[in-house]
């Protein structure tokens, strides 16, 4: 039998990685009392677990010499973000680059240095080109940001429950959330919290349920234990909206066999010396130049830079297809650009284990030819992937905020989003907890729901392993999830998914309860998103449906240039568990 423990709190957060941990920080200063929910532990969990190197960000210091102005990396932003094809809301972006550089920037007071006596620009900023027109990216110390957020936390006096999996966001009458239900990883134990605000910030990623189409770059793909989707199915099963939830077709990535790192400009591991070249030496992808910012037209160099880095790019992705080979070389490196690049993949998590390799082999950089691949790669966590939020990062139902990558309609801002998105929802959630009276009641249907499942799960002998059901559900992404996307080929897609949704699980012990609940989670998800798909009709951004991904089909606009064709859907569940959608046209993209 389950034991059941209960708490009480003004702010719930859900999730421990990057922006959970700010969420609980800010809320914690705005003066409540504030829970972590963690399926792991707040230590080395979520995506920048093992570290981090840039956070880009708007730096008035540096862009306001140079005439780089918030409006300019606004519209640079809306390009990265595929905005013109309307998947978002503008003023999330806007409220980004508006508050970004304070947020990253605070930062340094949990103690992560983000300046550097080297540097050639004002306060002593580390920037390098890599998304945007002009540098923005600050390259910093981040391995182990995850520790000192963590510390700080503890610090403040926010509770944290590790191993402890949020599988339900409970919900009154009325459809606000008002608390969580989670599993415990490690006993026979449910972990039930009431709380006057619920802040989504566990992933949203679904990487083990594209994990079989993408053997070629797992380890970019994060194909691990969180990336189950919970981001997305917690929010849509409490009756909140998730937007943006289809397959994304990347047949253009390059990476080397396992990883996916960029080469030379605008950016990435490598930068500045890194460039690619053929097999006779040629050079293919010339390196970068670090531009002084007092030389003249410091902003034009980069950007014609970053022109030529794109047409340089297009043709390896061409040579590649065509089965030439492409290697990364760093021959004509400095002993100080070697320097940085070691110094970079010492503290982004991604490139960690591959230094140590390479130290390990006794590997001169200089000495070495990596060679490239074409990674063909399949997607969940697209453009604006998540719960449906506006700036403030309020959910579609009350008392529930999201952030960082369970964040939808704002652009995939990754690690920068998390900082930024996660004070701005511990801000709003902690500034409105304040505001309410009694912490709202916990719902005892819901929690004998759980519990029945959980129950079951353990006691049902004949039923399926969880990883049998999660090998099932992949098998099915594999052999489904192919171009063009006919109408009999998703409803063929969808009977199958509802047949594993209805099989039973079986669980020996408390740690496969919760691998039950995810693969639970991923069913759902998998759902979800046939659903999505047949919903639209045309491709648009990285959405594809029909004929060639790489083509996307016009927005249709009218007069005034606002966008009247292209719709994004906000999928939910209604309480009678029925998968339902609300239609939306962003205003003004």
């Amino acid at each position: 039998m389950y034991e059941v423990e209960s708490f009480q709190t003004e702010v719930l957060v859900i999730g421990g990685g990057l922006s959970g941990c700010m969420a609980a920080i800010k809320a914690r200063e705005e003066n409540v009392e504030v829970l972590v929910l963690e399926s792991g532990n707040t230590y080395r969990s979520g995506n920048a677990g093992s570290g981090v190197d840039h956070l880009y960000s708007y730096v008035p210091p540096v862009h306001e010499t140079i005439g780089y102005t918030k409006a300019q990396m606004k519209k640079d932003m809306e390009q990265v973000a595929m905005f013109q094809f309307g998947i978002g809301y503008r003023e999330i972006i806007d409220r980004f680059v508006e508050t970004s550089f304070e947020r990253i920037v605070s930062l340094e007071k949990y103690g992560i240095k983000m300046r550097f006596d080297d540097s050639h620009l004002k306060d002593g900023f580390r920037l390098i080109p890599q998304f945007h027109s002009t540098p923005t990216s600050i390259h910093f110390e981040g391995r182990d940001i995850k520790i000192k957020l963590t510390e700080e936390m503890k610090r403040l006096g926010v509770k944290i429950f590790n191993h402890a999996n949020v599988v339900k966001i409970m919900t009154a009458d009325n459809g606000e959330a008002v608390g969580a239900i989670a599993v415990s990883t490690r006993e026979d134990k449910i972990i039930v919290v009431e709380a006057k605000k619920t802040i989504i910030a566990t992933s949203g990623g679904l990487g083990r349920l594209v994990q079989p189409v993408n053997n070629t770059s797992n380890g970019f793909d994060k194909a691990s234990v969180p990336n189950c989707g919970f981001g997305i199915t917690l929010a849509m099963n409490a009756g909140a909206e998730v937007t943006n939830l289809e397959f994304v077709f990347n047949n253009h990535g390059m990476g080397f066999l396992g990883y996916e790192f960029c080469v030379g400009a605008p950016g990435g591991s490598w930068w500045p010396a890194g460039r690619a070249v053929d097999s006779e030496g040629n050079v293919i992808v010339e390196r970068a130049v670090d531009y002084d910012i007092n030389e003249t037209n410091y902003r034009e160099k980069y950007i014609e830079q970053i022109k030529k880095y794109h047409s340089q790019k297009k043709k390896m992705q061409a040579m590649l297809r065509e089965g030439k080979q492409i290697y990364l070389d760093l021959s004509e490196a400095t002993d100080e650009e070697i320097d940085y690049i070691k110094w970079c993949f010492e503290h982004e998590g991604k490139c960690w284990l591959y230094l140590r390799n390479m130290e390990y082999d006794k590997v001169d950089l200089r000495n070495v030819r990596i060679p490239f691949v074409v990674n063909k790669k399949i997607s969940v966590h697209g453009e604006s992937t998540g719960v449906l939020v506006n700036e403030r990062c309020e959910a579609t139902i009350p008392n529930l905020y999201a952030a960082g990558n369970a964040m939808g309609a704002g652009g995939q801002m990754v690690a920068p989003g998390a900082i930024v998105f996660g004070w701005e929802a511990g801000m709003q959630a902690g500034q409105a907890a304040t505001q309410m009276g009694a912490i709202p009641k916990k719902s005892e249907k819901q929690i004998a729901e759980v519990i029945e499942i959980a129950e079951k799960y353990r006691c049902n002998r004949n039923g399926e392993r969880w990883q049998d059901m999660e090998k099932a559900l992949q098998s099915i992404i594999q052999n489904m999830v192919t171009l063009p996307f006919q109408e009999d080929k998703i409803q063929d897609a969808s009977i199958m998914v509802d047949m594993l949704k209805k099989t039973d699980l079986y669980a020996e012990n408390a740690h496969e309860v919760s691998r039950c609940f995810e693969v639970r989670s991923l069913i759902e998800s998998a759902e979800a998103i046939f659903k999505a798909i047949g919903l639209r009709k045309e491709n648009f951004g990285t959405f594809a449906k029909v004929g060639n991904p790489d083509i996307p089909v016009d927005a249709e606009r009218d007069e005034n240039g606002v966008l009247t064709g292209t719709r994004i859907y906000g999928l939910y569940m209604s309480k009678d568990g029925e998968l339902l959608f609300r239609e939306h046209i962003p205003n003004g993209n």
